[in-house]
């Protein structure tokens, strides 16, 4: 009987388990840490639901979606609340200004609103509209986000909308993002229509067919009881004794055409398949007795630390209207948040109806250091940011601070040709997988369908194995 070793309970790792259960696979996911689910953690508290780390998923994207209704949790789905609700600020230079409607991450489809917006000065829309005249890049070299919006719309547009806003997404410096690997839409679109506006344009027109005033699903997706109800709900369809919380793994070695996982309390466990479902950096220390060069590859993918501050308030106690899903702060301007979420304006279901909740965020690849802080500095700095842009002074009801240590990959410029080495050594081992927010997408669908697809990828190599009806599973990171 095949058996799979998965190493990490984040959701990858639990997606990856799921999808073997359904098979019949037989598994063993190890998690380090007593709890489930890694960087999903929801915590409820005075009324309020706060969320320690991703408060939502993306609906382009069918993956988490998928899961969700599979769990029997589409009764619990509610959307990001849209119209004024949805509205983005952007502080500048001392102020929130709001995103001119019509933007697309950054890009004015609507021209009317972008001109009246005082967020961008005369002379950089002026920039921004000769974009229309610049020609297509040639060559095939990666390009930094920060690369390709200074060449087409202009440093200012840069500096304060796209690179707060889309680097801001990944935590990352604009500089070294990747846009091939984080936002490769806006490549095909310089490729397919030359001008970025006329393409954002064209893509904002309603669909052919589509019913007028018909509303659209939400972009964003979240769980009435918090994102923990996905990760609680996976754990609750597996099967007890295939659980291993508070188990460390010390090393992964090759016995043959077999896999031992090497546990830290001295045992091991044989396995014919190992997915590897933790940080890349983790999985490198792990794999080097097996192959030096691919530890080497996956070292090489750089992480930064985060943090976030929840604080609930007496709705009486904020003068400011919170009408919007919160605002962004781009580094030029000087301030120690990077961001900050009304949550409860931007969900149902946040906080109780007198309060309001907001989250801030801090750290990422530009201001690491400050999210390294101890929890009370952190509340500290985030309680003051908050009493200069929003002229909060109250003190809080609820407070909670979450560290994220080098939990967040970077895609930094030749992060596909990385990948690429990765995936041809695996090659070279059959039956181990890496998957996760490393390598080919960090939301939570990604990491959900890098899981599924690692099924698929163990069933074909078990397709004779009786027991596993074809399959086992383990991560696979070719999209």
């Amino acid at each position: 009987m095949s058996r799979t070793v998965i190493i990490g309970g984040g959701i990858a790792g639990l997606a990856t388990a799921y999808a073997l259960h359904e098979r019949g696979c037989e598994f063993v996911l190890i998690e380090s840490a007593p709890r489930w689910g890694g960087k999903i953690v929801t915590a409820q508290e005075q009324g309020f639901t706060v969320e320690g780390g991703p408060d939502s998923f993306i609906t382009q994207k069918a993956g988490g979606l998928e899961l969700c209704r599979k769990l029997g949790l589409e009764d619990q789905l509610v959307g990001s609340n849209s119209g004024e609700a949805a509205k983005t600020y952007i502080y500048s230079s001392g102020q929130l200004q709001a995103m001119p409607e019509g933007m697309m991450l950054m890009a004015p489809t609507m021209i009317l609103p972008f001109l009246r917006s005082r967020l961008i000065s005369w002379p950089g829309k002026l920039r921004m509209g000769l974009e229309i005249f610049i020609p297509r890049k040639h060559g095939n070299e990666d390009e930094s986000l920060a690369g390709f919006v200074r060449r087409r719309l202009g440093n200012e547009l840069l500096n304060k909308i796209a690179g707060p806003l889309m680097g801001g997404i990944h935590a990352a410096d604009p500089e070294r993002l990747s846009l091939r690997s984080t936002f490769p839409m806006f490549i095909e679109m310089e490729r397919k229509h030359r001008s970025l506006t006329l393409g954002m344009m064209k893509r904002a027109k309603p669909v052919a067919g589509q019913i007028p005033g018909a509303k659209r699903p939400s972009m964003f997706m979240t769980l009435r009881g918090g994102l923990q109800q996905l990760s609680d709900a996976l754990v609750a369809r597996l099967p007890p004794e295939s659980l291993r919380a508070n188990c460390g793994v010390s090393a992964v070695r090759r016995e043959g055409e077999l896999y031992r996982v090497e546990l830290s309390d001295g045992t091991s466990l044989l396995a014919d398949d190992v997915v590897i479902a933790t940080p890349s950096y983790v999985a490198a220390g792990l794999l080097r007795p097996i192959d030096a060069g691919l530890a080497d590859q996956l070292s090489a993918i750089r992480y930064v630390s985060t943090a976030t501050v929840s604080l609930g308030y007496k709705r009486s106690d904020v003068a400011h209207p919170l009408i919007g899903a919160g605002f962004i702060v781009p580094h030029s301007e000087g301030r120690k948040i990077t961001a900050c979420s009304w949550s409860s304006a931007k969900f149902n279901h946040r906080a109780p109806e007198d309060s309001v909740l907001l989250r801030v965020f801090l750290g990422g690849a530009q201001s690491e250091a400050l999210a390294e802080q101890h929890e009370d500095e952190l509340v500290r700095i985030a309680r003051e940011e908050l009493c200069i842009i929003l002229g909060i002074t109250a003190t809080p009801v609820l407070v909670k601070a979450y560290r994220w240590h080098k939990a967040n990959p970077q895609y930094d410029c030749g992060h596909e040709q990385r990948l690429i080495a990765i995936e041809q050594t695996l090659t070279r081992l059959p039956g181990l997988h890496v998957v996760g927010a490393a390598y080919r997408g960090a939301g939570i669908p990604d990491c959900i369908q890098s899981g599924t697809k690692a099924a698929q990828a163990i069933a074909a190599r078990h397709s004779s194995d009786e027991s596993c009806q074809s399959e086992s599973i383990a991560m696979y990171i070719k999209s």
